[in-house]
């Protein structure tokens, strides 16, 4: 075989094998020295595949495709700096342990460090943000493609491992680069006669599962049967059947639930909004838990851990199925590494239920209070009436995107409770960037398979404006709200608000632009709803569309200060004749 054919035939094996591993959805960016790759793709019928100017936009894309299916998108590019556009979206697909494979085409040895066009140093460029990360050999018939098929299944296993994340293949291919039909009768190809046939995968792997010893599970019962005031956690948990688990477990033993938005509980009709409770300072100078049990990972609020920090507790247990460390104020007494589900399972009917009949009826008046405060129907809509609105009408026929700063710091604390079945929900928490966050819901949205609605700020929208270009695709619907108050709302609330009178020039950093025409720049819908009521009924008839669409929320930094303000005082009176399990 020539060159042509030997290259063509290499990356044909790869893409085959990728697909049968179940890595079969493909986020290409258009480049020269990724042509073999990309045409193994497009030549393949039963690879599904998007094209993306923008490598970071992509890259963003594939980590929302990976939150929604939990399985890995396979990046492709170019070389040079393109593929360092995927960096972001590593790092955080690392942090936040959601499957990725890279895919960097690259220049070949003699190229490199000689001043050749568009070519850098891109073996391990992503450093310990990936699972594994390995460069292969030029396309050629001195390496057995056998030893190719086995890495790729490498690839797809480390990046679905314990924790799953990121793994990057670095492809150098010489020219010519255009592709010419294999040979596959010949003596190279010919070991792979079997795997041809059979559509099987070159290598099957199964991944373990961390399950409680015996040992712990009793020493955990007992624990957990001994204390006086416990307190349960549900942090960012990766699946539905580990927040029905862990809401199930504190439902039966009359234990409070802080269930944080990234949880999956959150949302639901039963969850008590304890994240408000928790900014009560008198509250929680009466609740000090003695055991506290933590399932998954971090939360999105600090008010937990400011009131435990204060009071700290004998026993800090995190439950999660992750080998890393977690625990920012070193406080853990136990660490366990097992599935969230089966800990909660084994720890059924470990205690007597608590009695907390007075919960119900103060969240009841919570509820009240915000929307007495900040949901009047003609009432302007604004920051907190918004993210009310939005999780009492969508329900489990859609999904909720939820962008990092004041969107994810608003949807935690003031959702409203709903009876829906439950609704997917997802947010970029690894490391909390502001960066492509309009990308990552539409890769959400794509994976899922349903249309989404995603809640983000003016800065972040701002942020990802030419991931707007992905949602005229029927693959990922998506209703984009914005709620704009023109700058970086959260810093007023942050202690530099006070301190510094040069809060707009260098940390609001102020913005004019038009949202409304952003949208029609990309020929997407727009609508700008004035009070609750209004915003209310469009959003209802959108869900109903399934179309995308670009809702902006105009407010006002200063006036949404005073308005959270507002609300804190209408529900401290509340909250500070409660006592640690909310009865009055």
């Amino acid at each position: 075989m020539n060159h042509k054919q030997i290259t063509t035939l290499w990356c044909a094996v790869i893409v085959e094998e990728l697909i049968r591993q179940g890595a079969g959805f493909f986020c290409i960016s258009p480049g020269s020295r990724s042509t073999p790759l990309t045409l193994a793709v497009a030549s393949n019928p039963k690879a599904r595949f998007r094209m993306f100017p923008d490598e970071r936009s992509a890259a963003f894309y594939a980590l929302g495709y990976a939150k929604a299916t939990g399985l890995p998108a396979v990046l492709i590019c170019t070389s040079g700096t393109a593929v360092a556009n995927y960096f972001p979206a590593v790092v955080e697909a690392s942090a936040d342990s959601q499957p990725m494979l890279v895919l960097s085409a690259d220049r070949p040895f003699e190229l490199l460090e000689t001043g050749a066009n568009q070519t850098i140093r891109q073996q391990d460029i992503f450093g310990s943000y990936t699972r594994w990360n390995l460069e292969l050999p030029e396309p050629g018939m001195a390496t057995p493609l056998a030893s190719l098929l086995s890495t790729v299944d490498q690839a797809v296993r480390k990046s679905l491992g314990s924790p799953a994340g990121p793994v990057h293949l670095n492809l150098p291919f010489r020219e010519p680069l255009e592709p010419e039909a294999p040979d596959f009768a010949h003596p190279w190809a010919a070991p792979l006669e079997a795997w041809r046939a059979s559509g099987e995968p070159w290598t099957r792997f199964a991944l373990p599962r961390h399950e409680l010893a015996a040992e712990s599970v009793a020493a955990l019962r007992k624990l957990l049967a001994g204390a006086e005031r416990p307190l349960l956690v549900a942090g960012n948990l990766g699946s539905l059947a580990d927040a029905e688990a862990v809401a199930t477990l504190a439902e039966s033993l009359g234990v409070p639930l802080f269930a944080d938005l990234t949880s999956g509980v959150r949302l639901s009709a039963n969850c008590a909004p304890w994240q408000l409770a928790f900014q009560n300072e008198a509250f929680t100078d009466k609740f000090r838990p003695d055991a506290v049990l933590h399932f998954g990972g971090p939360l999105i609020g600090k008010q937990p851990a400011l009131a435990i920090r204060k009071h700290p507790p004998l026993h800090y247990v995190v439950v999660r199925e992750h080998p890393g460390r977690f625990g920012p104020d070193h406080n853990v007494t136990l660490s366990i590494e097992a599935s969230p589900a089966s800990v909660a399972s084994a720890l059924a009917g470990c205690r007597k239920p608590a009695v907390t009949n007075g919960c119900a009826d103060l969240f009841s008046n919570v509820a009240s209070a915000i929307d007495a405060v900040a949901c009047s129907p003609d009432e302007p809509v604004n920051e907190i009436s918004a993210p009310r609105i939005v999780s009492s009408l969508a329900d489990g026929e859609h999904a909720l995107f939820v962008s990092n700063s004041m969107p994810a710091r608003d949807m935690d604390l003031y959702a409203a409770p709903v009876a829906h079945k439950p609704l997917p929900v997802a947010l970029n928490r690894g490391v909390s960037g502001i960066d492509g966050i309009i990308s990552t819901a539409a890769g959400f949205s794509a994976g899922l398979g349903k249309p989404a609605t995603l809640l983000i700020g003016d800065i972040s929208f701002l942020h990802d404006l030419n991931a707007l270009s992905l949602l005229s695709h029927p693959w990922n619907p998506l209703i984009v709200i914005v709620l704009n108050n023109h700058g970086g709302g959260i810093f007023s609330f942050l202690p530099i608000a006070s301190e510094c009178d040069r809060l707009d020039e260098c940390f609001a950093t102020p913005q004019n632009f038009s949202v409304e025409s952003a949208a029609r720049t990309f020929d997407l819908g727009y609508a700008c709803p004035a009070t609750n009521r209004d915003f209310t009924k469009l959003y209802a008839e959108a869900l109903e569309r399934k179309e995308s669409l670009v809702i902006e929320v105009k407010s006002d930094r200063q006036q949404n200060l005073q308005l959270h303000r507002a609300i804190k005082a209408k529900l401290d009176p509340i909250f500070e004749i409660a006592d640690g399990f909310g009865n009055p």
